[in-house]
């Protein structure tokens, strides 16, 4: 009777043992995702685009050969759950034109991911940028005045972005700044492709 009990109880501490390594394993495993998700965008589109009816989604497929490309013009490597696919919404208005483009960012901060939502009109010139989720201590990264800094700046000149905020650095700024560069380039490698890069000059954010 002795025996069998303690057979049950090294059967349940293997099985506890088991659980718990299984369950330790899932958030690490999660956290190193960062997908790119635009959030209510029935609700927001109008946020950027007042004249905005209705958008579509696009998917660009990311090839070995492309991602090599990005990250060697970025100087860093283009987070998990970004190494694939490279997405982006056309606005469309009134009369099903594209007025437009949404990209939705996701950049790695100090307490997991820094979401924001950027436009960009059809002359590649940022249109408005907002904060969309984030659980950074510090808060600075969403003041309009350190968003503003980027709003009415072109593609072309992304590579700037770093010099322009002189305030206190913190990893949401750095967020931000990280992640609208690498989107930029993103969209212009993926998207509008061409012979000679709009964006110039060395880009390490």
């Amino acid at each position: 009777m002795q025996e069998k009990a303690m057979h049950v109880i090294r059967s349940r501490f293997r099985f506890i043992v088991c659980f718990l390594g299984l369950i330790s394993a899932i958030p690490a495993a999660a956290q190193d995702v960062y997908l790119c998700v635009w959030r209510n965008p029935e609700r927001t589109m109008t946020r950027i685009f007042p004249d905005a009816r209705d958008y579509k989604t696009v998917s660009a497929p990311i090839s070995g050969n492309q991602r090599k490309i990005i990250e060697q013009r970025l100087g860093f490597g283009l987070l998990p759950g970004q190494q694939d696919l490279f997405q982006y919404f056309e606005m469309t208005g009134d009369t099903g034109g594209v007025i437009g483009t949404i990209i939705a960012a996701s950049q790695k901060g100090e307490y997991g991911a820094v979401e924001f939502v950027f436009g960009l009109d059809n002359s590649g010139v940022i249109k408005d940028i907002y904060v969309q989720r984030a659980r950074e201590r510090s808060q600075s990264f969403k003041d309009r005045a350190f968003l503003d800094l980027f709003v009415g700046r072109s593609l072309s000149n992304c590579a700037d972005f770093t010099g322009l905020y002189s305030g206190e650095a913190s990893p949401g700024v750095t967020a931000v700044i990280r992640g609208l560069v690498k989107e930029l380039v993103c969209y212009e490698t993926l998207v509008l492709g061409g012979d000679e890069p709009a964006i110039k000059g060395e880009i390490h954010p």
